[in-house]
């Protein structure tokens, strides 16, 4: 009972030292104060929905229909609630700063903002996904485990994981970045938007500049 309270208590704490930190980390990197806020916000958000499933299997009858051993279960093992914080916690950020670092890319190349954040979803949204799903089935070895406390360890890393790779920085990130709008960057000055955005493409660019190169030789 002491080992419980010693950790649920010094967990907000760990959780909110790591958030400022984290925070401050990304505020060095992309000059935004938005941007942290965001961070910090996706990163609940999947802590709290994780949870949620977590208590929702264990600590309620509704899956007792098909997996009636659960009911001789009752509650989450405190020694679950850090583990899963800490790779969640460790995962999320990993994902966001590889997105919002690709839609940035994009945005000093001279992308408008809704055109940043399209294509900088949809350039890492293959890679984020195959990362999530890999993930997961490591991480789903433990239900085999005939243990309680792996069991829970399991259900509540695979569901953060495909939470944040298929949600969170599929779908809840970009809807923010796109709310946001333009102070997704305050302070930081960005370039000049492009007057033909439709017609920008990374893969064009470098196909031009590889024709010029190949031109330039066959003159010489």
């Amino acid at each position: 009972a002491d080992a419980r309270a010693a950790v649920l208590g010094a967990l907000p704490r760990y959780l909110g030292a790591v958030l400022v930190l984290v925070m401050a980390v990304v505020f060095c990197m992309f000059g935004s104060l938005l941007l942290p806020v965001r961070l910090a916000l996706a990163v609940v958000f999947t802590l709290a929905a994780t949870f949620g499933v977590a208590v929702l299997v264990y600590q309620t009858p509704l899956l007792h229909g098909v997996f009636p051993w659960l009911a001789d279960y009752h509650g989450v093992c405190y020694e679950v609630i850090p583990t899963a914080a800490c790779v969640a916690v460790a995962l999320g950020i990993d994902y966001d700063i590889f997105l919002i670092s690709r839609i940035v890319e994009l945005r000093m190349l001279g992308l408008p903002d809704w055109a940043s954040i399209t294509q900088g979803v949809t350039r890492t949204g293959g890679i984020i996904s195959g990362a999530g799903l890999v993930m997961s089935l490591a991480f789903s070895g433990l239900f085999f485990s005939e243990k309680l406390i792996h069991q829970q360890i399991a259900l509540t890393l695979v569901t953060s994981v495909l939470l944040d790779a298929f949600v969170v920085r599929t779908v809840l990130v970009p809807a923010l970045m796109f709310a946001a709008g333009d102070w997704n960057w305050w302070p930081r000055k960005m370039p000049e938007c492009m007057a033909a955005p439709q017609e920008f493409s990374i893969d064009a660019r470098t196909s031009s500049h590889a024709n010029h190169d190949y031109d330039s030789d066959g003159s010489d």
